[in-house]
């Protein structure tokens, strides 16, 4: 079904949706992910996953540059968390914490999580996270304002929003007769999905001897034993001076529920950097609700989005992010409809 020996799932995604709808596919060089070569009706063109010809190149540095996205962001009136820029934990950082309460440290050009420190409230929290975020001395580092609330990736194709997924910290759910300890390994058995073909970990195994699991059952007075009442929710993760990478979310479909301010919020954002496929990071405590900077504010612009949770959610409908990718990259040699 796949060309031979190819492995990433987003490009699985991308070529599964292609041969579904009569466009051939195939790896430009055997063994190598990064260039995929797309061919209907005699044309062909090549992407990298998300990325296409169409994405100017001063774009996707724009974009990777924190402190040049919040610029131009807040240059068009968008809600941007108030930040600053430093290369180590000097007075000026101490005095931003102090002022904001709760910081997020990241590299200024950061990707994936790397280095990037959720909810810093102590000035030795915020000089570890520095040191930890700036990986040189000299590196570049941004403390943003932490903003209460769940994380939304906003994906805009070509001026459009195609769907919105919730990322919030990993939580089980009672139902009258299980203790936590026997809801968390059934929650754990749910984590592997498939979509045809192609398999994904929604989010790592917990451990139920793990230090985040239970600060964060300590903070909400549950023991692992304890009977959970029925529709009551516990977060099995505690994000307070957390390393990104290391925390376990949920991901679920919300495309239904953004309100319009949002959508165009997102849609000028991807604008402003000149982004034809991109993936808004908004963070608020409803996707429902207009965002304002005391509700929360857009975080990041993505160049390179990764679409595989919006086809494939741990909770809710899919979206058919990926036929919308590739009617938009033929959109002058029109897709049959299938």
């Amino acid at each position: 079904m796949y060309p031979a020996k190819s492995r990433n799932t987003l490009n699985q995604l991308i070529i599964s949706k292609a041969e579904e709808l009569g466009i051939r596919s195939r790896l430009l060089l055997e063994g190598c992910e990064d260039f995929l070569e797309l061919t209907y009706r005699g044309e062909s063109l090549i992407i990298n996953k998300t990325r296409s010809h169409r994405l100017p190149l001063i774009a996707g540095l724009m974009a990777k540059n924190k402190q040049v996205t919040n610029r131009l962001l807040e240059q068009q009136g968008l809600p941007v968390p108030s930040y600053l820029v430093v290369t180590k934990a000097s007075l000026e950082a101490q005095q931003f914490l102090a002022a904001q309460g709760s910081v997020v440290v990241k590299p200024l050009d950061a990707s994936g999580g790397a280095g990037v420190t959720l909810d810093v409230r102590t000035e030795a929290q915020l000089e570890n996270a520095i040191r930890q975020a700036s990986g040189e001395p000299g590196g570049q580092v941004m403390l943003q304002q932490f903003v209460p609330g769940l994380d939304f990736r906003v994906l805009v194709i070509n001026g459009q929003v195609a769907a919105v997924t919730e990322y919030s910290p990993a939580y089980i759910t009672g139902d009258g007769s299980s203790s936590l300890r026997e809801l968390i390994r059934r929650l754990n058995t749910t984590r592997i999905l498939r979509s045809g073909a192609v398999q994904i970990e929604a989010f790592p195994q917990i451990s139920l001897d793990s230090a985040s699991l239970l600060a964060a059952l300590q903070f909400q007075e549950k023991t692992l034993d304890e009977i959970i009442t029925a529709g009551d929710k516990v977060s099995v993760q505690d994000t307070h001076y957390a390393s990104a990478v290391d925390v376990r979310e949920v991901y679920a479909d919300r495309t239904s529920t953004i309100c319009p301010e949002n959508v165009a919020i997102a849609i000028q954002a991807a604008k402003a950097l000149d982004i034809d496929v991109a993936g808004i990071d908004m963070r608020c405590r409803d996707i429902g609700e207009p965002i304002t900077l005391a509700s929360g504010g857009v975080l990041e612009v993505n160049a390179l989005p990764d679409m595989t949770h919006h086809a494939i959610p741990y909770e809710g409908a899919s979206q058919d992010v990926f036929r919308l990718y590739l009617e938009y990259l033929f959109e002058e040699v029109p897709l049959a409809k299938a």
